[in-house]
C-alpha cells in the first residue's frame, strides 16, 4: 500500500525571485574604541551648536564605515544603559538611607512629633482654627488690657457677643491712657491678635518693639516653665498615654447597617467618645500643666 502524497517543497535556499526569504543581516563588528571617541567628538561637536535633536547626518560623516540606522541603534543602547544606571544608583541610595534611618535611635522628641502628627493627621486645619480663635478671646480679655503699658480703660473693646473683632474692625482698640512719647509701651491685644493670625497662617504687620520683646520673652521663658512643673507625674501619665496608644488594637468588627445606632467612640459622641481631643492629643489633666507647689 502507497503511503498518501505529500506536497513538497523546495528549500528556501533554493528560492528564487520575488518570493525569495531576505538574507539575514550580518552581525556588524562591535565598536571599536577609534568609533566610539569619533562619535563622541561629533556628539560634543553637536552639543555645542545647541542643536535640539539629534542630527545623524553629521554624525554618519564622522564614521563612514556604519549607517545611520547603525549610530541611531548604538545612540538608545547606550541611553538605555544610562537610565538602567541612573536607576540603579538612585535605588542604592535609597537602600542607604533606609539603613541609616533605622540604624539611628530617634529622639524622644522626634517619637512625640511622629506620634502627635499620626493622631492629628486631618486635624490640622481644626486644631488651627480653635487655637486661633482661643486667642482672638483673650485679646478681648479685660486683664490682657488693664495689663498694658499703659493700660487701657476697661469696656472699650467691643464684645465678641456683639458681633465686635478686635482683628476686622481697626476701630474696636480701646483707647490707651495718655503716656509720655517715647516710653516703653505693651499692647497685649495686639500681641494676641498677631498670634492669632500665625495660627491661621496669615501674615500681618509686625509688632512694635515692646510686644515683640514680650513674645521673646515668653519664648525664652519656656525651659523655664517646664523645670518648674510636677515633671513625675507628668511623665508618668506620657508613659501611660504612650503605652495605650501604642498597645496592639483589637480587630474590627463588621460595621453596622444603615439603621443601626451609632457604636461609642464615633464622632457623634463627642470627643470624650472618640478618646482624642485636637487641642490635647495626649489627654494631659490640666493640673499637671501648673507649677509644682514647693515641698516643705
Amino acid at each position: 500500500m502507497k503511503p498518501p502524497l505529500r506536497p513538497r517543497l523546495a528549500p528556501a535556499r533554493y528560492v528564487t525571485g520575488p518570493g525569495a526569504a531576505a538574507e539575514p543581516e550580518r552581525p556588524r563588528a562591535a565598536w571599536s574604541a577609534r568609533e566610539k571617541r569619533a562619535l563622541l567628538a561629533a556628539l560634543r561637536a553637536q552639543a555645542a551648536l545647541g542643536l535640539p535633536d539629534l542630527q545623524p547626518r553629521p554624525l554618519r560623516e564622522r564614521l563612514p564605515r556604519r549607517s545611520e540606522a547603525e549610530i541611531l541603534s548604538f545612540l538608545c543602547r547606550l541611553r538605555g544603559r544610562a537610565a538602567r544606571e541612573a536607576v540603579r544608583t538612585q535605588y542604592r541610595h535609597c537602600l542607604e538611607q533606609q539603613r541609616r534611618r533605622r540604624a539611628q535611635v530617634p529622639a524622644p522628641i522626634e517619637v512625640w512629633l511622629e506620634l502627635a502628627e499620626t493622631l492629628a493627621e486631618g486635624l490640622e486645619e481644626a486644631t488651627a482654627a480653635a487655637f486661633s480663635q482661643v486667642l482672638t478671646v483673650a485679646a478681648t480679655e479685660p486683664l490682657s488690657l488693664l495689663n498694658s503699658v499703659p493700660p487701657h480703660p476697661a469696656g472699650t473693646t467691643a464684645s465678641p457677643d456683639q458681633g465686635g473683632s478686635a482683628l476686622a474692625d481697626p476701630a474696636a482698640h480701646p483707647a490707651p491712657q495718655s503716656h509720655a512719647p517715647g516710653s516703653f509701651t505693651v499692647d497685649f491685644q495686639r500681641v494676641y491678635e498677631y498670634l492669632a493670625r500665625l495660627c491661621r497662617g496669615g501674615k500681618g504687620p509686625a509688632l512694635p518693639p515692646g510686644e515683640s520683646a514680650v513674645v521673646l520673652a515668653l519664648l525664652g521663658s519656656l525651659p523655664q516653665e517646664l523645670g518648674v512643673l510636677d515633671r513625675a507625674a507628668l511623665h508618668s501619665h506620657l508613659r501611660g498615654a504612650y503605652g495605650a496608644l501604642m498597645a496592639p488594637r483589637p480587630p474590627q468588627t463588621d460595621p453596622p447597617g444603615p439603621g443601626a445606632p451609632p457604636a461609642p467612640g464615633t464622632p457623634a459622641t463627642g470627643w470624650r467618645g472618640v478618646g482624642l481631643c485636637p487641642l490635647n492629643l495626649f489627654l494631659v489633666p490640666l493640673q499637671l500643666l501648673a507649677r509644682a507647689e514647693p515641698s516643705g
